[in-house]
């Protein structure tokens, strides 16, 4: 199976940084030259700085629209390295990462999703998006739920990240973040790590991709592993998978179309019932009943791996809560603005024009003509005088 990651706007290459720390493809897109400076893996070749001829190279200062206007102006230049990089061979997943707060990355990432679907319309386009925190205040909100609603148009499927969860742990900020970045790729790489890989049940390529292939609606990873001697109960493993925090999103699992779940482990840990009493358990669980499934024993191994997907979720906190904030503060800003034009109106409504106050005799009129007309006459003295 092969991925793209693609990383817009800061916080989007940071991660697609991560990603290219172990072996994937990935490629870093940016109006900032100093945030690009700053990757550390993703080879200089693959960095693209974009609306150079807007910004300067510094960045968008979180506005939606000149993150949208540097992608479209730079489009072909993109669109250009992507087709360099995937050559002859086909490309399965395009993953671009970003952060829905921001400008680059909230404005230019649906620019670039739209793109690639309609350049590779066999592949799919998912996006990965952290929510912004609540203290960030209005704007980075408004910028989410927009960007919500327009990828919900475009990509395949969305897994959105909610920052909120930061505040649980008592890391500092750059910790924090740090922390949500590497989770993120460790579970999208665990998972792609085990797809078209023989075992005893193989989650192929196809299978990813139908269950990824959820309508624009949103999707969470997952993830469970211990020691193989301190594993109790599987079964339970299994499901704790499916409970646990997945990417930080705060959504409900029971809402969900499709499933999908990857076991790696030693052999005589994973055992059928085990397997069997979880997955039928989780399958009636899920709205929409499907779980597709992946046994990989290893003899090699000694720790018990379960990486879960979830997708087609229509149900979440952490998304309905910005889309709900972004409302009541547009409604409310909207109103305002109308109140203030009103009242514009009404306080100057009624005044006349200078023509109306101080309507001029003809004589001033030619008057001030002559001596505009002096003026000119100097002005072009001077000048021949200069020339001379």
């Amino acid at each position: 199976m092969r991925a793209l990651i693609i990383g817009i706007g800061q916080c989007g290459t940071k991660i697609a940084d991560l990603f290219s720390l172990v072996d994937f493809e990935a490629l870093a897109i940016n109006t900032s030259r100093g945030d690009l400076e700053y990757l550390k893996h993703v080879p200089q070749d693959r960095r693209i700085l974009i609306g150079e001829s807007i910004t300067g190279g510094k960045g968008v200062n979180a506005n939606p629209l000149l993150g949208r206007e540097a992608m479209k102006r730079d489009l072909p230049v993109v669109m250009r390295k992507i087709n360099s990089i995937i050559g002859y061979e086909d490309i399965d997943i395009f993953f671009l990462t970003f952060g829905f707060g921001g400008g680059t990355g909230a404005g230019g990432t649906p620019v670039l999703a739209e793109a690639l679907k309609e350049e590779y319309p066999d592949s799919l386009v998912v996006a990965i998006g952290a929510l912004p925190l609540r203290e960030e205040g209005i704007r980075p909100t408004i910028n989410a739920a927009i960007t919500i609603d327009n990828l919900s148009k475009i990509a395949d499927s969305i897994i959105a990240i909610d920052n909120n969860k930061l505040k649980e742990g008592n890391d500092d900020i750059s910790r924090a973040y740090e922390r949500i970045n590497y989770t993120i790729v460790e579970r999208i790489a665990s998972l792609l790590a085990l797809v078209d890989v023989p075992g005893e049940q193989t989650l192929d390529a196809s299978d990813l991709k139908f269950v990824l292939k959820a309508f624009g609606s949103f999707a969470t990873v997952g993830y469970a592993k211990a020691d193989a001697g301190k594993v109790k109960s599987l079964s339970r493993l299994i499901i704790k998978s499916f409970e646990s925090e997945g990417l930080y999103l705060e959504a409900n699992i029971e809402s969900a179309l499709y499933g999908l779940v990857a076991i790696h482990g030693p052999p005589e840990v994973l055992k059928a019932s085990d397997i069997f009493e979880a997955l039928d358990y989780l399958t009636g669980k899920i709205r929409g009943k499907q779980i597709f499934r992946g046994f990989y024993p290893d003899p090699r191994e000694r720790e018990v791996e379960v990486v879960t997907l979830l997708s087609g979720i229509y149900e979440s906190k952490s998304i309905e809560d910005i889309v709900r904030t972004a409302k009541e503060y547009a409604r409310s800003f909207m109103e305002a603005k109308e109140e203030a034009e009103t009242k514009k109106r009404e306080l100057l409504s009624g005044l006349p024009d200078f023509d109306d106050i101080y309507p001029p005799e003809r004589g001033e009129l030619d008057e001030l003509y002559d001596v505009s007309r002096d003026v000119d006459k100097v002005a072009k003295a001077l000048r021949r005088r200069k020339n001379d």
